[in-house]
């Protein structure tokens, strides 16, 4: 599968002409042989690229991207993903050849690899790699899978898609750049984060907000008793709307002295929209 026309225009506005010309004919010979040239051209492809370029960081918007979530990707990374996108064979000789890739990359090389997995022909393929990448101990290489990637949300299983979820809280990625959060939420889910909200509890360390968003569905009567001492004890006006969007869900069963101490913050619930962007 080939990157979009709207993605390598917008990639080549930010390359000089020389650096253009160059990407031109790397397209090229990878199109006319990609065994043969794919490997030099990909490795190198930092030491062609001016340093401004390639830290250079580019956003594209998803409708002209296809399967790609372009969010403040720097255009080595780019570029790289798109001569990823040149690459055509049969199943067996792609396989092959993109594993090989993974299993000789080095740490840039791999954000790279694992932020194209969208793009990849015969995704079925790469959905232990995604494993593998939600298992890596490199943080640059977990946030290419977990942030802004469409790839887990569409191939992993209920099991690693909460794997990916919860490790995405253990490693501090940002939460609300999962692609499809709340679409795959699920009670499994929800249930793992009660019990790793009563272990952070327990230890009297913070609580990561959205945990209460993403359970608020199931949450028993002990998991409710901390919502509302979080509520009370919390001073981020913005962390406090989100744990309102839980408290509200759950009305009913909140204490009688809760419900009247802070009714009319209960009666001013905030659209959920306006609360996670407010805290993006």
């Amino acid at each position: 599968m080939k990157t979009t026309d709207k993605v390598t225009e917008r990639l080549f506005q930010v390359l000089s002409n020389e650096e253009k010309a160059y990407l031109e004919l790397s397209t090229q010979q990878i199109q006319d042989d990609y065994k043969k040239h794919f490997v030099r051209i990909f490795s190198t492809l930092n030491r062609r690229l001016s340093f401004d370029t390639r830290e250079s960081l580019i956003s594209i918007p998803a409708e002209d991207t296809d399967k790609l979530l372009i969010v403040n990707w720097s255009v080595l990374k780019l570029a790289r993903v798109c001569l990823l996108g040149q690459i055509s064979d049969d199943e067996a000789s792609y396989q092959q050849f993109i594993n090989r890739l993974f299993e000789f990359a080095d740490m840039h090389e791999l954000e790279a690899l694992y932020a194209a997995l969208p793009l990849l022909d015969y995704p079925e393929s790469w959905i232990e790699r995604c494993k593998e990448g939600i298992r890596s101990n490199i943080g640059t290489v977990q946030e290419a899978v977990i942030e802004h990637n469409t790839f887990p949300f569409l191939y992993l299983d209920e099991e690693y898609w909460n794997q990916l979820v919860l490790k995405a809280f253990f490693t501090g990625k940002k939460i609300l750049n999962i692609h499809g959060l709340f679409e795959r939420n699920n009670k499994s889910l929800a249930d793992s984060i009660v019990d790793y909200i009563y272990e952070r509890h327990s230890a009297k360390r913070e609580i990561h907000p959205m945990l209460w968003i993403l359970a608020k569905e199931h949450l028993p009567a002990r998991a409710l008793d901390i919502l509302m001492e979080s509520y009370e004890q919390e001073a981020d006006e913005t962390k406090k709307s989100i744990l309102l969007q839980s408290l509200s869900s759950n009305r009913e069963q909140l204490s009688d002295s809760f419900k009247s101490a802070h009714a009319q913050a209960l009666e001013q619930i905030s659209p959920i929209e306006e609360v996670l962007e407010a805290y993006k």
